[in-house]
């Protein structure tokens, strides 16, 4: 009798342990997943039994991410704010909570988009919110997403990061090379001249502080000018060509050079073009180094014609269609920045050619500077050539609405090309469902996506002046609405 009873006080400590375990094991409270990692982790101390065996522990824990899908930079006050919500099964609504308070400040719907393997998609509007600040957005049964903010000046310390970026890009091993220096500072030229309201805000003779938009041209283009230098330093004195990268410049004199086996008539034509375009814009800023650009510009243009024949080209294995795209481009540029008939009549000349070709970067370069020129030019082309960036907008712009986030998913690259067009489209015709989509791609590539993650998170010179040239179209875009004091419809 007395060996019962202690049985019995046993399996009733045993019990109530077991009932305090599973009570604390439901109290789990849904916090937001931050945006930095802890470093340290708590590490459990146990003993076993091992049965002779030796115990491993060397599998690694899966990284999670949420299932609430935000753009991790936030969200212009009077822009479309929508958040995405992936899971077995999703809830009927959802809050957007103020980071410091912890206050419910929003309450909205979800509704389902997709369900596909068991996995079912779901969105949300907060459009409405428009209150400056920082916020979290929550729901029952699949839990939190990472802050973000709200504000207009959301996408400012990106913008500031890439300029950094851009700044150190001659650090960057691939940016020793030719072609990817013009196309950086081609890409980062054309967003000046079209949008320049961001520029306005992030550069200031390297201090990242709001000045006029003068002093802040004048100090952009000082920060370009250490490129232009170094361009100029890989022009190979006797032809005009220019080298392929930093590395391949000569160690002989001037005078003493052989034309050289690294010279690229990809990379001259580029050059050619790109040098045009800086003179034309910073003319009004330092006429001389303008003009010395420009000559440079010429000399490279007459690089093929001092090596016609196929004489002292080495072994130059350029792309003959882009080296042929080019040259439209660089004819483009050259024309609009000296008014010599000799570039416009190569544009006439190939003109059937221009307007069949398959788009690339230096194809739509060219067109865009011939269609904003304020030099004599043919209207027929300049009707196909705009027809042609209106087709190529409206079947991006069609494409991505089926997108599950909005956006056609592939790989960066080509969404950043996809979206170069949109915002030249959006130049020539100021259009807010272009800017949506652009507005869309950056949501997604900066958290708005089926990882949750940043997928350009150390972009390269080339990249991250395109992804500038995609925020000064959401920057102008904010400005114009500020502006009017009306939401674009």
């Amino acid at each position: 009798m007395k060996r019962y009873y202690k049985n019995k006080k046993y399996i009733s400590i045993v019990v109530l342990f077991l009932t305090v375990s599973v009570f604390l094991s439901g109290c789990a409270v849904p916090v937001p997943f931050m945006a930095e990692k802890q470093d340290a982790q708590e590490e459990s101390v146990f003993t076993a039994e091992t049965l002779g065996l030796e115990p491993d522990f060397s599998y690694e824990k899966k990284e999670e991410s949420p299932n609430v899908k935000i753009d991790r930079l936030g969200y212009l006050p009077e822009s479309t704010k929508t958040v995405f919500f992936q899971g077995g099964e999703l809830p009927e609504n959802f809050q957007v909570i103020e980071k410091d308070s912890g206050e419910c400040v929003y309450e909205g719907k979800i509704r389902l988009k997709e369900d596909t393997n068991g996995v079912s998609t779901g969105y949300g509007l907060f459009t409405e919110l428009r209150e400056e600040g920082n916020y979290y957005i929550q729901c029952d049964k699949i839990g939190c997403s990472y802050y973000f903010m709200i504000g207009k000046d959301a996408y400012l310390e990106k913008a500031k990061e890439l300029g950094e970026i851009i700044e150190a890009s001659r650090d960057i091993e691939e940016m020793q090379n030719t072609v990817e220096i013009c196309e950086m500072i081609s890409y980062l030229l054309a967003a000046y001249e079209m949008y320049p309201e961001l520029f306005t805000q992030i550069w200031n003779s390297g201090n990242m502080v709001l000045q006029t938009s003068e002093e802040t041209g004048e100090a952009f283009f000082r920060m370009l000018r250490r490129e232009t230098d170094r361009l100029l330093s890989m022009q190979e004195e006797k032809t005009g060509g220019i080298y392929t990268d930093t590395g391949a410049l000569p160690v002989t004199d001037a005078d003493d050079r052989e034309p050289a086996e690294n010279i690229s008539e990809e990379a001259t034509v580029l050059f050619a073009a790109t040098m045009a375009k800086y003179s034309y814009l910073y003319q009004q800023i330092d006429f001389d180094y303008a003009n010395i650009c420009l000559k440079a510009a010429a000399k490279a243009w007459r690089y093929k014609d001092s090596t016609k024949n196929g004489k002292n080209q080495g072994n130059d294995q350029s792309d003959a269609a882009a080296v042929m795209n080019g040259r439209f481009y660089a004819a483009s540029e050259l024309y609009r920045a000296s008014n010599e008939r000799s570039y416009h009549n190569y544009i006439l000349q190939n003109q059937e050619y221009i307007v069949g070709q398959k788009e690339d970067f230096y194809l739509l370069m060219g067109k865009v500077t011939y269609l904003s020129t304020r030099r004599k030019v043919d209207h027929d082309l300049c009707g196909l050539i705009m027809d042609g960036l209106m087709e190529d907008a409206e079947n991006i712009a069609a494409r991505e609405k089926d997108g599950l986030f909005l956006v056609e998913e592939k790989e960066p690259d080509a969404m950043l090309w996809d979206m170069t067009i949109m915002a030249f489209a959006n130049y020539a015709i100021m259009n807010h469902e272009y800017v949506t989509v652009i507005e869309n791609h950056i949501h997604y590539l900066s958290g708005r996506n089926e990882d949750a993650a940043f997928l350009l998170e150390n972009p390269g010179g080339k990249d991250a002046a395109r992804m500038l040239l995609l925020l000064s179209v959401i920057e102008a875009e904010r400005e114009i609405v500020e502006a009017s004091g009306t939401e674009p419809e």
